[in-house]
């Protein structure tokens, strides 16, 4: 499994830079150069990029960093959102590195998958079963067509829909899988890696959206002639995971991003309207012991769900804004985690279920601080992490049911998978997420990249819900550069 966060997320970012040229309009009413809202991973890498100008980011919640944060039990950090990256790149990866942060790479096997009673650990175990389940040269015709259709893909702003990739955005990944006439595994599998991804199942995602996730799992590949090359071609024992984190989870670096900030970061503070006033922005927030105030800025950046833009934000945008806005829809989810004495999972970082299960994966949470603490070797507390996705991105169920019978659910379908393991948990706790993925449904391509050509005249947008979710950032300033970091 990669993004969860969808999640992840994270998002790809985008937004046009600001004279920095501050003015005040007098000695009681200052103007900012921009003004962000929300402190997600979107609005603070925003904000870190635009440093040299005068701003202010505003989050409604106590804490930063959205889906990217932990929690802390019995001095062990665990994830409560996303829970690992791809290999960082520009600029996260300067971000990453002006911050001091201390990368560490997820030893192997990482990913681990569960069928049929029994474990295929790594990328060897993923190709084994597939193999085993189809043939070796039709998982040599399943690499080969994801990479021949990735090659012209790229992130917005540089993604041209056309020709082939145009038809990808009209179709499902389901419509893609059965097309090819691949064996019933394969669908299988990336049907819970969908699901986890980005809360949505194979019928209901564009097969565009899913290229990027099936071309991760084939990076550096190249054909396999005979079956006995396979354990070479596929070595995770001794190769690099391409999975990353920190010691104290991904939250490190929107915490880190929060301390750069320093009062240029107004936590508990909820944006309730932006409004334009001739050529600036007046944006009126509710503080956290209820004042009320009002910042103007020449210019804003919204890192807010969809809806969340529209409520605050609606009549300062255009009517194809609005328009294009409504149409994305987003899945929940929820994760939990347990606490034990004893471990209940940790022959791996990831342990991926059958499809069918409340939860996508189980994830040893103490994995990275065991390999890399050596004070951890021999603790006696243990932190499983159980990721829960929606089985279709319009059942919100998880948001809704009562924490004691999703625990019910949980421990039985725990029991299924690792036999008897209910048993050994102490404790556990459940964090919910209501805009947790935005989903890619077929279509999704052409109307957000339209909406990038759209987005100009002060008011940008910056957010996940703009193709496909990265872990990183994507400037559009007068030179119209971009780099990008993926979140796995």
């Amino acid at each position: 499994m990669r993004t969860k966060i969808a999640i992840l997320l994270l998002p790809i970012l985008f937004f046009m830079s600001v004279p920095p040229d501050a003015v005040a309009v007098n000695k009681n009413d200052r103007t900012y150069d921009v003004i962000i809202v929300g402190a997600g991973i979107a609005g603070l890498t925003a904000a870190f990029s635009l440093t040299e100008y005068d701003l202010l980011l505003l989050e409604k919640e106590k804490q930063v960093g959205g889906r990217a944060t932990s929690g802390q039990y019995q001095g062990i950090s665990y994830a409560r959102g996303t829970e690992y990256l791809g290999k960082p790149e520009a600029p996260l990866a300067g971000i990453i590195s002006t911050l001091g942060l201390t990368l560490r790479e997820i030893p192997a096997p990482a990913d681990i998958i569960f069928h049929r009673g029994k474990m295929f650990p790594g990328d060897y175990g993923k190709a084994r079963l597939m193999i085993d389940k189809s043939s070796l040269g039709e998982f040599n015709r399943f690499a080969e067509k994801i990479l021949a259709a990735y090659e012209d893909y790229d992130d917005l702003p540089d993604t041209v829909l056309r020709g082939k990739l145009q038809r990808l955005d009209t179709i499902t990944a389901r419509q893609w899988f059965a097309e090819n006439r691949f064996a019933p595994i394969y669908s299988e599998l990336y049907n819970v890696t969908f699901r986890g991804l980005f809360g949505a199942n194979i019928d209901e995602i564009s097969a565009l959206s899913a290229l990027p996730e099936l071309a991760f799992d084939f990076e550096g590949f190249e054909r396999i002639d005979e079956d006995d090359d396979l354990a070479e071609e596929f070595t995770d024992d001794r190769n690099s995971t391409g999975m990353y984190s920190f010691d104290r989870g991904i939250a490190e670096i929107p915490l880190a991003i929060a301390n750069h900030l320093g009062n240029r970061l107004r936590t508990g503070t909820m944006v309730t309207a932006v409004e334009r006033t001739r050529d600036l922005f007046a944006v009126s927030c509710t503080q956290a012991d209820n004042t009320r105030i009002t910042y103007r800025a020449k210019a804003v950046i919204l890192a807010t769900p969809s809806a969340i833009t529209l409520t605050i934000a609606g009549e300062a945008l255009s009517v194809e804004q609005r328009k294009i806005l409504a149409s994305v829809s987003y899945a929940p989810y929820a994760t939990i985690a347990l606490f034990s004495e004893v471990p209940i999972f940790n022959q791996g970082f990831d342990l991926a279920v059958p499809d069918g299960l409340l939860f996508t994966d189980i994830y040893d949470a103490t994995w990275i601080a065991r390999h890399f603490k050596a004070k951890l070797t021999t603790q006696q507390t243990w932190v499983t992490l159980l990721y829960a996705a929606p089985v279709s991105y319009r059942n919100m169920a998880l948001l809704t049911m009562p924490d004691q019978e999703l625990m019910s659910t949980v421990r039985t379908q725990l029991d299924y998978i690792l036999p008897g393991s209910s048993g050994f948990i102490k404790k556990w706790k459940i964090t919910r997420f209501r805009y947790g993925y935005p989903v890619m449904t077929p279509g999704s391509y052409q109307r957000m990249t339209r909406l990038q050509a759209i987005t100009d005249g002060g008011l940008y947008l910056a957010g996940d819900y703009l193709v496909y979710p990265t872990f990183g950032c994507c400037l559009i300033r007068p030179t119209c550069s971009r780099q990008g970091g993926r979140m796995v």
